[in-house]
């Protein structure tokens, strides 16, 4: 998606009209305010398209969007806990400093994360917007959303962006540049190949399994096939027309089931040509793995003779071997009922095991996977970050006066329990142009407190070593095909200044912020080169860590929810945010890990039962 910042009512409708975007959505943040029952009320302004746009993060359960100056949309949260359980078309009370009164609910949205933030989402309507005393026209932002944005590359969208920008005399959007790089890395097959092993496996295990059990129960009926005259040639074309048939609609179950539940289950992730290709290359693999599976009960059904048929009975076979003296126990018997039967004791030590391999591996890596370890490698200083987060590019804010200045430190400092502040990034939304194509976001100035850790992560070149040098991430090297010693022209605001890229740090970096780091480092570059591009700028500060006691998390956390509120242009990221994240990441990576182990395991015990 491209996003325009700072645009008008008429921009966005006219960005509407294009026939290269699917859907552009109109949105206005009018900031945080904190309300005299405690929690940090929100305030927002978006059309329906944006609706559909942010659903991931703004999902509108019933209802509808406000229109009238007396109507919003609420979250379940708000209502079962400061809105008396009210419903839509009930009356609500705002009580913070802008809105205050009682509002009709035409709406409710999903309560994400608000509990554990104390923060409530509230959709306002275009009439309550433009009677706010704070509004700006020209403070829109516009979403675009491209058609086929599967087939197209960044260069296409930034140079369609930048065309639109130039007609009707917009400023150059930001770009969802991290979403390049994500789906430029390099992918690791060796876990998918490990799960396909195993599943390829389990599924030849219990396939056979359950096949020789058949053909064990259907001997005497083969016998008798041979008896009037069959050929072990029909007896195989029997066997494995009967293998194939069962395969065959368990395939075709198993196939429906599977594209269902996916599409339930990402419904957003749904492209026709990817799902066919699945599902062709899902038939194929499952047939084989049948066809394959169902080879040895062949050879056995075809090769039991008559006479063979009558005496294949477990209680027979019992008997011609029992030694006399066998003292009787139940190991005993146990032992001697395993050993009727070589092979399908073997299948079924084998599946039981491998269900009980595949458990143990995936609670271990559970347990190694600690998703506070995982947030305490973004959070390695405290539990809080403060940054940058405006309507405006981070260079005019900071031209402005940076609000990440001396008078908000103090602020921050002077609340019980935190003890320090550290400035951790300072960064600005840079492009540069190499060949005519140009790239761009978050830009890092290279610091002596950061200059060891990206030193480290460097794959290819060197550091800068003059003020004209700068670092870009591998990802956009890789896919753009941009090597070290290449010259660009950097680009920030109306200045531009030609620079060599000296070299490539890998994506590695845990600096962005959210869960999904949109605003991480793709560049890095000395200090005197962004004075030189924005010598109006006396502080480059951009997020700050906050150090405090853990033992006051909860007041620290209120607090600086509160000095938020009062200020403009800033945000709080939050450690909680980011573990409750990676703990929904693991429910469902090692909770389909842990359905797969039992369900092995499961036909193992099925085997062993029969």
């Amino acid at each position: 998606e491209a996003v325009w910042l700072g645009v008008e009512e008429n921009d966005i409708e006219t960005l509407k009209g294009l026939p290269e975007f699917e859907r552009v959505g109109g949105y206005y943040m009018l900031g945080e305010e904190l309300s005299e029952q405690g929690y940090h009320a929100s305030y927002v302004y978006n059309d329906a398209e944006m609706m559909e746009i942010g659903r991931d993060q703004m999902k509108l359960l019933e209802g509808n969007l406000p229109q009238k100056a007396n109507e919003v949309v609420v979250s379940e949260y708000f209502l079962s806990t400061y809105g008396h359980n009210a419903k839509i078309g009930d009356t609500v009370t705002l009580d913070t400093e802008s809105f205050h009164g009682d509002y009709v609910v035409t709406g409710i949205l999903d309560s994400v994360n608000e509990k554990e933030a104390n923060t409530c989402a509230i959709i306002l309507s275009k009439a309550a917007l433009k009677e706010w005393d704070g509004f700006n026209p020209a403070g829109y932002r516009a979403y675009a959303h491209f058609k086929n944005s599967v087939q197209l590359d960044e260069e296409l969208m930034t140079s369609y962006c930048r065309e639109v920008a130039e007609e009707y005399q917009l400023s150059m959007p930001k770009m969802n540049s991290k979403y390049f790089a994500y789906a430029s890395k390099s992918f690791d097959f060796l876990p998918i190949v490990g799960v396909i092993a195993i599943v390829l496996i389990g599924g030849y295990i219990v396939i056979q399994s359950i096949f020789r059990i058949s053909i064990n129960d259907k001997i005497q009926s083969y016998g008798q096939l041979r008896t009037i005259g069959a050929t072990p040639k029909q007896i195989k074309r029997i066997v494995k027309r009967e293998g194939r048939k069962l395969g065959s609609i368990g395939i075709l179950i198993g196939t429906v089931l599977g594209v269902c539940g996916g599409f339930l289950l990402f419904p957003k992730g749904f492209n026709a040509v990817s799902y066919v290709a699945t599902i062709i290359l899902t038939l194929i693999s499952s047939w084989i793995m049948v066809s394959v599976s169902i080879r040895k009960p062949v050879k056995i059904a075809a090769g039991i003779s008559p006479i063979e048929a009558v005496r294949f009975t477990p209680a027979q076979k019992d008997i011609r071997s029992r030694k006399k003296n066998i003292k009787l126990n139940p190991v005993s018997m146990g032992i001697a009922n395993f050993k009727r039967d070589r092979k399908k004791t073997v299948a079924i030590v084998a599946s039981l095991s491998l269900g009980g391999i595949i458990l143990l591996v995936v609670s271990s890596i559970v347990l190694l996977r600690s998703p506070e370890a995982l947030a305490r490698q973004e959070f390695p200083d405290g539990d809080y970050k403060v940054y940058l987060d405006s309507k405006l590019s981070e260079q005019e804010v900071m031209a402005a006066g940076n609000p990440l200045n001396e008078q908000l430190k103090q602020e921050i400092l002077s609340i019980d329990g935190v003890t320090d502040v550290i400035a951790k990034r300072q960064s600005l939304h840079i492009n540069y142009n190499v060949n005519g194509i140009e790239y761009g976001g978050m830009c890092d100035i290279l610091t002596d407190q950061n200059y060891s850790e990206v030193e480290a992560s460097l794959i290819e070149g060197t550091m800068p070593t003059d003020t004209h040098s700068i670092l870009i991430d591998s990802a956009t090297s890789n896919r753009e095909h941009i090597g070290v010693g290449e010259t660009a022209e950097l680009i920030s605001g109306k200045s531009t200044i030609p620079v060599t890229i000296s070299g490539v740090f890998n994506n590695d970096l845990d600096n962005g912020h959210g869960t999904h780091h949109f605003d991480g480092v793709l560049e890095f570059a000395p200090e005197a080169l962004f004075h030189e591009l924005h010598p109006e700028i006396t502080s480059f500060d951009y997020s700050w860590s906050i150090v405090s006691d853990p033992q006051k998390a909860d007041h620290v956390r209120d607090e600086l929810k509160n000095i938020i509120s009062a200020h403009t242009d800033i945000a709080l990221d939050d450690i909680n945010t980011v573990i409750e994240y990676e703990k929904n990441i693991n429910s469902f990576v090692f909770g389909s890990m842990e359905v797969l182990s039992w369900l092995v395991f499961l036909f193992g015990v099925i085997n062993l039962i029969n």
